[in-house]
Parts: structure tokens; C-alpha cells; sequence
């Protein structure tokens, strides 16, 4: 048998394998075709992998690979130098800013009914950040 591209004769190992092509770079780099496959997470399993033709998903279009160096461009942030790029605070700041507010509200309230009120609403939005805020107080003191 003979490479599709070049017409150099095969191995018959690389014939045996299923390969129409040899090894030569042009070669690889004309004919080879990467395998679609799509990760299946399975509860309390192993992964389950699959070829995406067979699971009659809508094509998509091709992202930049993490492992190049431009990779945050899928994040919308390659055009931005990093000084403009937007900044997390820390959980920390965020809790002392939301206690300023709070002390400065219940400052100016003098209803129990209220004051009650505003703190309610003071520790729904510090359980939206998912920690565990007494600890994260100690720490700070």
C-alpha cells in the first residue's frame, strides 16, 4: 500500500494499524484528522467519552486552547492591558463594606421593627458569598 499523499510506500505495520498515510510531517500534517470526543461526567464514575457525531450535539465554534499564550481571550480580557483588567476584591473588603452601610443605616433608624429588618438584609446578602462569616471576622480581628 502507498501513502495517499506522497505515494511513498508503507510499512506494513502502518497498514495493519488502519493508516493510509506515513509518518513524514507534511504528510501527518495533510491528513490527519483530529477525533471530536466529548467528556461525559457520570455520577460517581469515571468520566464517559464519546465521539460528538454520535450524540447529535450542534456544532461549535472553535475557542483559543488554554494552553497557548493569548488564552484569555476567551474570557473577553486580551485586548485589555492588565492594569485595566477588572479586579475581585477580596472577601474581605466586601464584608467591611456592607458593615459600614449597615452601621450607617441602623445610625439613622431608631425603629426596632426596622433596625431588625436591616440586619436580616445585612446577613442575606453575606450568606450570598458562601463563607463562613464569624470566622472570617476572627480572622481579620
Amino acid at each position: 500500500m502507498y501513502c495517499t499523499n506522497c505515494g511513498d510506500e508503507l510499512s506494513s505495520e502502518r497498514t495493519n494499524l488502519g493508516y493510509t498515510y506515513c509518518t513524514r510531517d507534511e504528510c501527518v500534517a495533510a491528513c490527519f484528522e483530529p477525533v471530536d470526543v466529548v467528556a461525559l461526567a457520570v455520577n460517581k464514575a469515571s468520566d464517559q467519552y464519546l465521539l460528538r457525531r454520535h450524540l447529535d450535539l450542534p456544532e461549535h465554534p472553535p475557542r483559543a486552547s488554554v494552553a497557548d499564550d493569548d488564552h484569555l481571550g476567551a474570557l473577553g480580557l486580551a485586548g485589555r492591558p492588565p492594569s485595566e483588567r477588572p479586579r475581585a476584591r477580596p472577601t474581605a473588603s466586601r464584608i467591611a463594606r456592607l458593615e459600614a452601610e449597615l452601621d450607617a443605616a441602623l445610625a439613622a433608624e431608631s425603629d426596632p421593627e426596622r433596625r431588625r429588618k436591616l440586619v436580616n438584609d445585612h446577613n442575606a446578602k453575606l450568606r450570598r458569598f458562601n463563607i463562613r462569616y464569624r470566622r472570617s471576622a476572627q480572622r481579620r480581628a
